[in-house]
């Protein structure tokens, strides 16, 4: 799970860095946006499994961020628009 977060936090300090230095960056972006949303809900599903049946209860946290992920994935962007857009380049 770090790994994976981790991951999506330098995808997203890659782009950053290249908005601070003036260049382009919308398939930076895109990709680290598709990234780190799709990581989210990885993790936030290993959260639930290591918490097992208690981790889709309301009353432990795993089950509120996984509905947060969820709606990243959605809310952000289909994935679709932010594959092709991270495909612009190519």
């Amino acid at each position: 799970m770090a790994t994976q977060i981790e991951a999506a936090r330098l995808l997203m300090y890659r782009a950053a860095a290249m908005k601070d230095n003036g260049k382009k960056t919308t398939r930076e972006s895109s990709m680290a946006k598709l990234f780190a949303s799709e990581m989210s809900v990885r993790v936030c599903e290993e959260a639930i499994q290591i918490h097992g049946g208690y981790g889709y209860t309301k009353d432990y946290p795993p089950e509120k961020y996984w509905r947060d992920s969820k709606l990243c994935t959605i809310g952000e962007g289909t994935r679709k628009f932010n594959e092709s857009s991270s495909l612009e380049k190519f």
